[in-house]
């Protein structure tokens, strides 16, 4: 295991769990003058953030019991970062490709195409932490409730944050790309904090 620091460790918990909701509240911003703040929008980005929760999870999971390391962590927000990053140039060639599907299809097709990724991959480093939070098998329980307890009120905090203040202040894509500058941010502390431990 890595043996990386709890305190830079419930950063990344946070930082991923806060990136989660805030993505989610983002895709009804960067789509919502296209199709409209609907229904159709809410359900889609909703699912697509489950499915790419419950993806990221399962494919973290298998990846944590090969060999969970700070670095794995840290590649992971570094492409979640990346992607985040790109949504906004990404959107005006997806929302072109989806115009002739129809409302309900074009509106699930971009958000599977610009959130799905990056919502997987965040959804993958819950896992991870668990995995490197975790001395033994008697303190796997408070090890994962610690981490998803974390991950949970920095979404909570987020979504507040990112709806009422953020959002109206900031504007969407500034905000996208500050939330991908964050993700990169947070990758390149633990690849350096990992460096530092690594025996030269």
């Amino acid at each position: 295991a890595s043996g990386m620091k709890r305190p830079l460790l419930l950063l990344v918990v946070a930082v991923s769990g806060a990136a989660v909701l805030s993505l989610e509240l983002l895709g009804t911003r960067l789509l919502g003058p296209f199709y409209g703040v609907s229904l159709f929008l809410w359900s889609a980005l909703i699912s697509v953030t489950l499915a790419a929760l419950a993806v990221g999870y399962a494919l973290g999971g298998r990846m944590a019991d090969r060999g969970a390391s700070g670095t794995r962590l840290a590649t992971l927000l570094l492409a979640a970062g990346a992607w985040t990053l790109l949504a906004p140039v990404l959107r005006d060639p997806v929302l072109i490709v989806t115009d002739r599907l129809g409302l309900r299809v074009a509106v699930l097709v971009a958000s599977l195409v610009l959130f799905f990724v990056p919502l997987a991959l965040l959804g993958m480093v819950t896992p991870i932490a668990v995995r490197l939070r975790t001395h033994s098998l008697a303190d796997v329980g408070s090890s994962a409730g610690e981490i998803y307890a974390v991950s949970t009120l920095a979404s909570v905090g987020s979504a507040l944050l990112t709806g009422f203040v953020l959002i109206p202040e900031v504007g969407a894509k500034r905000l996208l790309l500050l939330l991908g500058g964050l993700l990169v941010l947070t990758a390149a502390l633990v690849f350096l904090a990992e460096r530092r431990r690594a025996p030269a």
